[in-house]
């Protein structure tokens, strides 16, 4: 069986960015909407999507529809692209098709039929599966994400309310592809927490074990 892929999303500084590629995240999210608590500056974000790449994980740019100037000419640091907000997706095909496109990844509020339509499109790569306020940290049944169809399933990291005591419990109910925590590893909102990241991973990496076993 292959590992469960890894998100850590929100990062804003290349020691925690460090941090969880090293102790193996596959992905890094840096948010750039600016109502984010976890919100990177444009010009900040091309330096720590590199801190990123040399760490071992890849840069994932976390975004809403419009997108200032600044945050556009910041997302060509990046190779995956992911959309948090009301976007439709002839909205997204711009950002899929150009002369230099983008992987797209979209975040929504579970349901069968959103996770449906959404996979449905050729240009959309994956889904971040989250709760009903996504980075509350508050979740959704589980059970639900586990009926999709393992096709669906294996685009789809799911998020909203993961913590290291509850992770290898949704890992064993959801079934999913992968995970994405922000909230979940932090000391305060917004404020990444290494030990919490590691011990998050940690658990992750035991279940995964416990299923090969």
């Amino acid at each position: 069986m292959k590992k469960t892929l890894i998100k850590i999303c929100g990062v804003r500084d290349a020691s925690t960015a460090t941090v969880a590629a090293e102790v193996g995240a596959d992905f890094v999210g840096v948010v750039l909407v600016s109502t984010s608590p976890r919100f990177v500056e444009p010009h900040a974000a091309p330096s720590l999507a590199n801190a990123i790449t040399d760490a071992g994980a890849m840069p994932v740019a976390v975004v809403r529809l419009p997108l200032e100037k600044e945050t556009r000419a910041a997302l060509d640091a990046f190779s995956i692209v992911q959309f948090h907000g009301n976007e439709s997706l002839e909205d997204l095909r711009p950002f899929a098709e150009g002369a230099a496109p983008w992987e797209i990844w979209k975040g929504l509020h579970f349901s069968p039929e959103s996770t449906a339509l959404w996979l449905s499109s050729k240009f959309v790569s994956r889904v971040v599966v989250d709760g009903p306020d996504a980075g509350s940290g508050i979740a959704f049944d589980h059970a639900q994400f586990s009926a999709l169809p393992d096709a669906q399933r294996a685009r789809a990291l799911l998020a909203g309310g993961l913590n290291a005591e509850n992770i290898q419990d949704a890992l064993r109910v959801a079934r999913p592809s992968g995970v994405d925590i922000s909230s979940g590893v932090e000391s305060s909102r917004g404020v990444k927490d290494h030990e919490k990241i590691r011990e998050f991973i940690a658990r992750v990496r035991e279940s995964d074990a416990a299923t090969r076993s």
